[in-house]
């Protein structure tokens, strides 16, 4: 007994720092997936998550043998809710709602006593992982976050089996995941895709790239990061890079120093959203079919070509469109977002002025850039034609010694004036504020319009062109109105810098040399170099075909898919394919398995033996697990008649005979065994026969 006693608490001490890897892993991903939310995260829940696992680790070193006691978690508990309620009321509901499952995560961390504290951590950092997905879904964070589920599997392993080697638990892990792909694949694949039961909540989330008020050289600013903005795949050729201008953001609402979208249109998209009204747009002319994927902004409108309607249905439920001929979706734009266009590049001319349109467009600040209102009273007197006067504004353009440039200076007061008279050198914001103010001087309606100009067109072999725009592409651009041509786009930047219209920003600041020169470390500057310039367009390919395969997989491409293996889609042919699915997942599970049964399944001579004894079982006598095969032979000698106990004899000696003392080299041990086979069926026969008639 005292040596039992002995082998349980070597077994228990032996278990115990198995259990603590368990615990510290668990640690480790709560931390990894944390930060890997860090935009997300307020610092002060970041910090309670460094002290759980400091603790967890201070726990498995033993520098620390005791965890904080309910009473501290609860109060701890209670003031983390109240800092976060407060917190989540200027952060918006969905990151309020991450905050949450990290703080009771990290709490959780802290308390963890019993298995049912490590199933509740496992289960909220799944769903933490998850969440993940909605902030990060580049190739590179999914393989960090399949990484992370791995690390839970693997902790989850060494709990349960602490006195397997973390090594070989490993190998196990690693195994199970390998088997598991192909079926994982068929499900992605085959499973219905069904849209979001729930609308992300609207947060208030930092928003990236482009904003809903300019000032001149704040898309200089912009203009320095290399980062990605969106892709666009054209089922035939693009058009050309004059030819770009990808719309996003009209602004007409001027104060003499900023422009911002204009009230009016702010609250018309309000009651097209409460109404799921549709403004529908003159559609005339050619047009471009593409699909695009933009990168999450945290805000709702989307990027396209003019005059962009939806083209797939999907798009048609999620994307509404506004009188000034914008894109917006129904919710912000938190994670990677694809939609399919159509763009008519002639229907912007065939649009008509309304009422509000031209008075919002000719409204002027009351005060301020005094010279322009003088040079521009002059140039009216002179140009009494509308299509003369805004040839002569143009031309003040191409004659005057204007730079285009992404270092200007900061202009504060009358920054029209001191750009048109004094500085002279600008970036596209500051040359389409100055124009767009001088023609609604002259009476003449006209707008902003940003976005972005341009993109780098890749061809591969095999597959549609795409272009991939990134920040540096932003643009701002003029919109004016002709009586007798519509509204049409006028861009002075084109009239200053071609080489910025025709061959991008890196070719027009090629002399200045300010191309991202705030980011030294930016791939799109080594373009020169062949081979670095070969890595980044490598992966800026593979970041592309997991955008548009993996996370664009919606429910028209499973049925493009369907199409194309099936021909027509019908209730008989699908249900065909359901079987087909359901037997080869069947047949990888058997696969799997088989050999893991054959191995570990019982010999003949093994079987029949258990026969034997579940034949006493039946009868009321059971085998103790410490007694051997001989013990329990003497048993049944002691307590049951001959006519019983002489035929278990007989299979007890046969089974030991092949079991210890058969030799596997000799000859005749096959026949001898298939023998033995034979007379312990025999004896099993009678056994079974003596015991249903009466116990002794």
């Amino acid at each position: 007994m005292f040596t039992r006693l002995k082998q349980r608490s070597n077994s228990q001490t032996t278990a115990q720092p198995s259990r603590n890897i368990a615990l510290l892993l668990l640690a480790a991903v709560l931390v990894f997936v944390s930060f890997s939310l860090i935009a997300s995260v307020l610092t002060w829940i970041l910090l309670l998550v460094v002290c759980g696992a400091i603790i967890r680790g201070a726990i498995y070193f033993n520098y620390y043998k005791h965890l904080p006691s309910i009473r501290t978690l609860n109060l701890l508990a209670i003031l983390s809710i109240l800092g976060l309620i407060y917190s989540a009321l200027s952060a918006g509901l969905l990151f309020g709602m991450v905050n949450l499952l990290i703080l009771a995560c990290a709490l959780k961390l802290m308390k963890m006593r019993s298995e049912k504290d490590v199933y509740q951590l496992v289960i909220s950092l799944l769903f933490l992982i998850g969440c993940g997905f909605i902030f990060n879904q580049s190739i590179g964070f999914s393989l960090f976050y399949v990484l992370l589920s791995l690390t839970l599997l693997l902790s989850l392993a060494c709990y349960h089996a602490p006195s397997i080697n973390i090594q070989k638990q490993l190998k196990t892990i690693s195994t199970l995941s390998v088997q598991a792909l192909p079926i994982g694949l068929l499900m992605f694949l085959v499973l219905p895709q069904l849209p979001p039961l729930w609308h992300t909540p609207k947060a208030k989330g930092a928003q990236t790239g482009l904003s809903e008020q300019i000032t001149p050289g704040d898309i200089a600013s912009l203009s320095q990061s290399s980062e990605l903005a969106f892709r666009a795949t054209f089922s035939e050729t693009p058009p050309i890079a004059r030819q770009r201008y990808w719309r996003a953001i009209v602004m007409e609402d001027f104060d003499g120093k900023t422009w911002r979208v204009h009230p009016y249109r702010q609250k018309v998209r309000e009651f097209q959203l409460k109404t799921k009204q549709q403004f529908k747009p003159k559609l005339t002319g050619s047009f471009f079919n593409y699909e695009v994927i933009a990168e999450p902004t945290n805000q709702p409108w989307l990027f396209a070509l003019d005059i962009a309607v939806p083209a797939n249905a999907q798009s048609i439920r999620n994307i509404m469109q506004s009188g000034d001929f914008l894109l917006f979706n129904q919710q912000p734009i938190v994670s990677k977002y694809q939609y399919a266009v159509r763009s008519y590049p002639e229907a912007l001319a065939s649009q008509s002025l309304t009422a509000n349109d031209k008075r919002i467009n000719l409204t002027l600040p009351q005060k301020g850039n005094s010279r322009t209102q003088e040079w521009i009273s002059d140039l009216r007197t002179k140009f009494p034609n509308n299509d003369d006067f805004v040839k002569a504004v143009l031309d003040y353009f191409v004659n005057q010694p204007f730079v285009y440039t992404l270092r200007p200076d900061v202009m504060l007061v009358d920054p029209v004036d001191r750009f048109l008279f004094d500085n002279q050198a600008g970036f596209c914001s500051h040359y389409a504020s100055a124009l767009a103010y001088a023609l609604r001087l002259g009476g003449i309606p006209a707008r902003i319009v940003t976005g972005y100009q341009g993109g780098e067109l890749v061809e591969n072999a095999g597959q549609s062109p795409y272009l991939s725009i990134y920040q540096y592409d932003a643009h701002a651009w003029v919109e004016t109105w002709r009586n007798n041509t519509g509204w049409q786009r006028v861009d002075p930047t084109a009239l200053v810098s071609p080489d910025r219209i025709e061959f991008g920003l890196r070719q027009a600041m090629q002399d200045e040399g300010s191309f991202l020169a705030d980011s030294p470390f930016a791939l799109a500057r080594l373009t020169n170099i062949p081979w670095l310039n070969n890595i980044r367009l490598f992966l800026a390919d593979l970041d592309y075909n997991w955008s548009r395969w993996v996370l664009g997989f919606n429910s028209e491409k499973q049925r493009d898919l369907f199409k194309s293996i099936l021909g027509k889609l019908t209730p008989e042919r699908l249900s065909i394919l359901g079987v087909g699915v359901t037997l080869t997942i069947a047949l990888l599970l058997s696969l799997f398995f088989l050999p893991h049964w054959l191995q570990n399944r019982l010999g003949t001579t093994q079987h029949l033996y258990l026969r034997a004894l579940g034949a006493f079982e039946k009868a009321g006598t059971q085998r103790e697990t410490w007694q051997g095969p001989s013990a329990f032979n003497q048993q049944i000698d002691e307590h049951y008649s001959e006519k019983i106990s002489q035929p278990f004899t007989q299979i007890t000696q046969l089974y030991l005979r092949l079991i210890y003392q058969n030799k596997p080299d000799a000859g005749a041990s096959v026949l001898n065994t298939k023998q033995c086979h034979r007379m312990m069926r025999h004896h099993l026969a009678l056994l079974k026969a003596e015991l249903s008639k009466k116990p002794t």
